[in-house]
């Protein structure tokens, strides 16, 4: 199973990114195939919250063009929603202990054990500080 990031989507929405053709071809291509393409509930909710806040010209996207956009996108057979269980905690601390992480950078990790813990194996994303979860194959579409 291949898990998305919450930065992946966010290009593939705005259409004024430099990174939306990269985006969109990547969830395009990624949804198209057989293997399962896991969305957490974390990035799905904090991609409703920065979809909203985009700073582009004219009036931002409301939360109804955000969830429509989710929602297409849970539409693919691939596409499957997955959220964190009990044991979820366990692998989230061993990831805090063995990462570092701390503030704001403790939902990357809360996203890399949801990820971890639902067989997810490859994650895609542009933040290069996913790289220290080393249990995920991590895929930068973004990358020179």
């Amino acid at each position: 199973m291949i898990g998305v990031d919450t930065n992946v989507l966010l290009y593939a929405f705005n259409v004024t990114s430099p990174h939306n053709a990269v985006a969109k071809k990547t969830l395009e291509a990624l949804l198209s195939q057989q293997e399962d393409v896991a969305f957490t509930d974390i990035v799905m909710f904090e991609f409703v919250a920065q979809a909203t806040s985009i700073n582009t010209p004219g009036p931002s996207p409301t939360a109804g063009q955000a969830i429509a956009q989710l929602e297409n996108w849970l539409s693919s057979k691939s596409a499957k929603v997955i959220r964190s269980k009990p044991s979820d905690f366990k692998t989230f601390a061993r990831l805090c202990a063995e990462s570092g992480r701390t503030g704001q950078n403790i939902f990357d990790v809360q996203v890399a054990a949801i990820c971890i813990d639902n067989g997810v194996t490859e994650f895609v994303t542009g933040d290069k500080g996913f790289e220290k979860f080393t249990e995920l194959r991590i895929r930068n579409p973004f990358a020179a």
